[in-house]
């Protein structure tokens, strides 16, 4: 279960749990409630708990299915076969092995656990069940729900539930004031996934940093554990924890070692080494040294509350002049400061921590993230991708034409999803919660779950392909109508709630001072407006300006 997914979302999913406990006033678990109710699933307390005890796996269970997976790759078909029909068989719980699977290297093992995830997806009503169930035991908080979910916690279907989980976790971890017996007891559970799980709900809770216990998983046996509870511990203030997660730099798998990067850009912002990560032990060992050299320089001064989430506003402004191939990044004067040229119609780019871009080329049928030489330090090869937008768990999500798809850092393919009847994607994005927002031929902007059931379908007059579609508070939605030289705020339901006249708008984002960023097909410019539509920056150019964001 990826760490940046459950560390860095799981305010807001505590925020979701708020909301949704108050969306109905006359019952707040009402929406919760029938959703499990459509499939069959009783909702009071005690079946609520036996709902995941009923997914909490006897070690040998565990072993059946484990062997289930390693027959997936037999010499023999008919092995092969018989073990892809029981995989099916065995259900939701199966899926975090199949899922787990889907990074073997043979594949044939790969192909046949992606199979299964399908099969298994598309025969139970699974969508939405696990988290429906979470919200309602952090709502009602019922008596022995801790030790259940501590338990289940290795079984979580997919990082979505992984980080309702958490969420729900972090509910129960205090009790009138005071950390929860068996929350704490966790701490020194035999299960690394448990022990880390503790102490990142301890920390979301308010108590992590003031127990020891907590802190002395920073010393931990498994390099996972010293992970979480280094970013925990480092979220809520405890730069003890710095010095844990620089050395991990060469301890960990890559994927590991770059989330842990990321989060040592975020905390030192422009003050950062120079050194990239690196794809080899040497570069790896270059990179922890550098920031050992770093910390030594500003652990005095270094401000950890930039890792609580809430990020300070620079005024940057970054900007995709396709035509060219090139991306730039403005600063707060418009000057640009990075510029990454010679790029093959990049439809789509994305700032991350340290001055790196992550860049959709079209044309290139790659995606990359370059550093501001230029210099590639990933890439994933995918026929025309439109966009590419990296997430909390480190993976990357990526549009092409004809599928939505994530892929983790060794570029392993580990969701994908196709519109039924071969239509094909304009625009997409994967939103905070999970849910996957985009734009199809068919004009239509549609909200999915995490599983692939249609949540929401609106018209959506958009005529240009590339780059992703902006989704609103309250599943409102801005869509760039070109040949209506608008844009448009529509709300849940299709009504329009708020437009503005703009010739022939391409994209559009909503900036955190309640302003839109609008690029124009035909005007090779970028454009702020305020909510009456008034123009408040302008940058202009020579040549097609087609995106713009700003951080």
């Amino acid at each position: 279960m990826p760490v940046l997914t459950r560390i860095l979302l799981s305010t807001g999913l505590l925020l979701g749990i708020m909301v949704c406990a108050f969306a109905a006033r006359e019952d707040p678990g009402a929406a919760d409630e029938q959703t499990l109710k459509e499939a069959g699933i009783p909702s009071d307390a005690s079946r609520l708990l036996e709902f995941f005890r009923k997914r909490t796996l006897t070690p040998q269970a565990q072993k059946q299915i484990e062997a289930l997976i390693q027959q997936l790759g037999d010499v023999l078909f008919r092995v092969r076969s018989r073990a892809s029909d029981d995989l099916v068989k065995q259900g939701v719980v199966a899926l975090p092995f199949l899922r787990r699977a889907l990074k073997d290297r043979d594949l044939e093992v790969l192909h046949r656990a992606e199979e299964c995830i399908r099969m298994i997806e598309e025969k139970e009503p699974r969508a939405g069940l696990a988290a429906a169930a979470l919200r309602l035991v952090a709502l009602r908080k019922p008596a022995g729900a801790a030790p259940v979910l501590l338990s289940y916690a290795p079984f979580a279907e997919d990082d979505v539930v992984a980080g309702d989980l958490l969420a729900t976790l972090t509910v129960l971890a205090v009790r009138d004031g005071n950390p929860d017996p068996v929350v704490l007891n966790a701490l020194k559970d035999e299960q690394p996934l448990r022990r880390a799980l503790a102490a990142e709900a301890l920390c979301r809770a308010g108590v992590g940093a003031k127990r020891a216990d907590v802190e002395q998983l920073l010393k931990d046996g498994d390099a996972g554990v010293r992970l979480r509870a280094g970013l925990a511990l480092a979220s809520v203030g405890k730069k003890e924890a710095v010095p844990v997660l620089i050395d991990l730099l060469t301890q960990l798998p890559d994927s590991g070692a770059w989330q842990t990067e990321d989060v040592l850009l975020r905390l030192a912002g422009e003050q950062a080494p120079g050194v990239d990560l690196g794809r080899d032990a040497a570069a790896h060992r270059r990179c922890r040294d550098a920031w050992a050299a770093w910390w030594r320089q500003h652990e005095a001064t270094a401000d950890l509350s930039r890792l609580e989430g809430t990020n300070r506003v620079l005024g940057y402004t970054l900007l995709v002049l396709l035509d060219e191939g090139r991306v730039i990044e403005l600063d707060n004067h418009d000057k640009p400061r990075l510029e990454i040229s010679e790029l093959k119609l990049p439809l789509d780019a994305q700032m991350l921590p340290g001055d790196r871009v992550l860049i959709a080329e079209h044309a290139g049928d790659r995606v990359t993230e370059r550093n501001r030489k230029g210099e590639i330090l990933w890439e994933k090869q995918i026929a025309e991708p439109l966009m590419a937008q990296r997430l909390r768990n480190g993976n990357t999500f990526i549009a092409t034409p004809p599928r939505l798809l994530e892929v983790d850092r060794e570029g392993k393919i580990v969701f994908s999803y196709s519109r039924p009847g071969g239509e094909n994607f304009m625009k997409a994005q994967k939103l905070a919660n999970g849910d996957l927002a985009c734009v199809t031929m068919l004009h239509r902007f549609v909200r999915l779950d995490p599983s692939g059931k249609e949540l929401q379908s609106l018209p959506a007059n958009v005529n240009t392909s590339g780059g992703r579609i902006e989704v609103l508070p309250g599943n409102h939605v801005l869509i760039p109508e070109r040949q209506h030289n608008r844009v448009v705020e529509y709300d849940a339901d299709g009504r329009p709630v708020w437009d503005v006249f703009f010739r022939e708008p391409i994209a559009a984002v909503r900036l955190p001072n309640g302003h839109t960023l609008v690029t124009s097909y035909i005007q090779n410019r970028a454009v702020e407006l305020d909510r009456e539509g008034r123009e408040v920056w302008e940058y202009r150019r020579d040549t097609k300006v087609t995106r713009a964001f700003r951080r």
